[in-house]
């Protein structure tokens, strides 16, 4: 047995074409795990892989036609290291013309052709120093893209690619001078120490490009998981800041107070007090006071200042007032203490009414699903629990549905959460249209739904999924680039058997004919009790 010669230059081409298919298997990780945010990456990746089959095409000369060893080895050489400039100048926001491509392609294949075909012989050192005329070029162009076409916030990340470009642009510059003053062979396994050295060098350059295109990449998705950080640390500290704001200006707002001597019913109040009542502070009276609130709370309000005068039982009300200038109707909130050995009550007024709007916007909030304008889930089982009880009380027909999009990861690991939120919200406005007014969804979690059916035996239930699912079937959602998206559904259906305790019990069974529409394939509706899909 010989030994291997390393420097052999078949050996080293072999080298280097494993080389390329391990760097190509580690861009395409990076391209599957950030295509989304970085569309570009597929460029490195059709770089990588053309590369592999132009050394490929290289180390099996004399076993495939020569045309494709020399003429098609160099073509993909060159048409790769395009399709790298192309993808690193749209990582930095710039688009390169296709024109451009179509114009070095030409040149440079209309220069190989004729040096190739033009003589007698082919001339291996024009060949030569085509290829690597052009590919110096090329890298030259990556490295300025790299160094000096790039914000300078990206700049730490992208300066390592745009030194190793700048090496392969050297290197390609040595190999010119050597094919110029150095003997080149006809054969290329029979090259000199030169294009041995280049060899190893490209290999060691390849890892280094294709750690420094991870890292890359990597840098940039943590500089925006950094920003996106620090912009939610500041909304949180804006948030505090306003919070306690709110608190301040809560203490501060006990804007009116008032005093009722009982011995003289008088009564005198502040500014505030009479501004919040729509008054004249002289036209405050014990008998005005009275009417102020409304007619539903003034019984309640009687019995409390009976307690606080008679028990000194605290008095702390919420209720709802008439201005009289304005006729707006206020939440206030009034506070009052008695002072027995004066007989004089002092009480405090504070207009709530923003307050309270803002509680009923909370509530609704509780309620509502921002996303989908469905309930959540905690009303949708309150109201379920109702609906059900009453089923019982009057022995009623009654049916869920449970609803699933189908496929819902694929949405969001291909188009992103976005997309997916919107699938989402269309589905909220599509239970709008396709439900009857009776009818109630509620969002359970990520892409499920329930939906309640009053007043519905199990066939019509199996009408009203059919009509959503066709309503879904129908949406189309348009992507960028002239694409859309289809989205569809699988319904479970469940009657009401008339004797569970709970809603708990209607919703897993329909919950298990969900599972049953997903087994046999989606896009269908199945109702439980019954493995035979009620639609195909």
């Amino acid at each position: 047995m010989h030994p291997i010669n390393l420097l052999d230059m078949r050996t080293l081409l072999m080298g280097n074409v494993v080389s390329s298919f391990v760097c190509f298997g580690v861009l395409l990780m990076l391209w599957q795990y950030n295509r989304a945010r970085f569309p570009e990456t597929v460029y490195w990746l059709r770089t990588m892989y053309l590369e592999s089959i132009a050394l490929a095409s290289i180390v099996a000369r004399g076993v495939v036609p020569d045309v494709i060893s020399y003429m098609g080895s160099s073509v993909l050489l060159i048409l790769g290291a395009l399709q790298f400039y192309e993808g690193l100048s749209r990582y930095v926001g710039r688009v390169i013309s296709q024109l451009y491509h179509l114009s070095a392609l030409t040149i440079f294949l209309a220069i190989q052709s004729y040096v190739t075909y033009g003589y007698e012989e082919p001339n291996i050192m024009l060949r030569n120093i085509n290829v690597s005329a052009f590919f110096a070029l090329i890298c030259a162009q990556c490295a300025w893209v790299m160094l000096y076409r790039v914000p300078a916030d990206r700049y730490p990340g992208t300066a390592p690619v745009g030194w190793l470009m700048s090496l392969y642009c050297l290197l390609n510059c040595g190999k010119i001078i050597s094919y110029a003053f150095l003997p080149v062979p006809n054969d290329y396994f029979k090259a000199g120490y030169y294009d041995a050295f280049s060899l190893l060098v490209y290999q060691f350059l390849l890892f280094a490009l294709t750690s420094s295109l991870v890292l890359m990449v990597n840098r940039r998705l943590h500089t925006a998981l950094e920003a996106d950080i620090e912009r939610t640390r500041c909304s949180e500290a804006a948030a505090r800041v306003s919070e306690a704001r709110l608190v301040r200006a809560e203490l501060a707002s006990r804007a009116g107070n008032w005093e009722l001597h009982l011995d003289t019913n008088r009564v005198l109040g502040s500014e505030g007090a009479a501004r919040i009542y729509g008054i004249a502070v002289a036209q405050m009276d014990y008998d005005g006071l009275k009417k102020f609130p409304l007619p539903e709370y003034r019984e309640m309000l009687d019995r409390a200042m009976i307690r606080l005068i008679r028990q000194q039982v605290p008095f702390d009300m919420e209720f709802k007032i008439r201005a009289v200038d304005s006729g707006q109707v206020k939440d206030v909130r009034s506070l009052a203490t008695f002072d027995a050995a004066h007989r004089v009550v002092f009480g405090t007024v504070q207009d709530i009414s923003d307050r309270k709007a803002i509680e009923n916007q909370l509530e609704r909030l509780a309620q509502i699903d921002t996303l989908t304008g469905t309930y959540t889930r905690r009303q949708f089982m309150a109201l379920a629990e109702r609906e059900l009880a009453r089923a019982i009380r009057y022995s009623s027909m009654t049916s869920v549905m449970m609803v699933d999009v189908d496929k819902f990861k694929g949405v969001n690991d291909s188009f992103g959460h976005q997309m997916g939120d919107r699938v989402l919200r269309e589905l909220g406005q599509l239970f709008a249209t396709a439900l009857r007014e009776t009818d109630f969804v509620g969002r359970l979690g990520g892409e499920e739904f329930a939906v309640f059916l009053p007043e519905t035996d199990l066939p019509l239930a199996v009408e009203v999924a059919e009509r959503l699912r066709k309503a879904v079937e129908q949406l189309v959602l348009p992507l960028e680039g002239g694409e859309v998206l289809n989205v569809t559904v699988s319904i479970g259906v469940a009657p009401f058997s008339g004797v569970v305790a709970n809603i708990d019990s209607p919703l897993a069974d329909a919950d298990k004919a969900l599972y049953e529409a997903k087994r046999s394939g989606r896009n269908r509706i199945c109702q439980f009790g019954d493995r035979t899909l009620a639609v195909a």
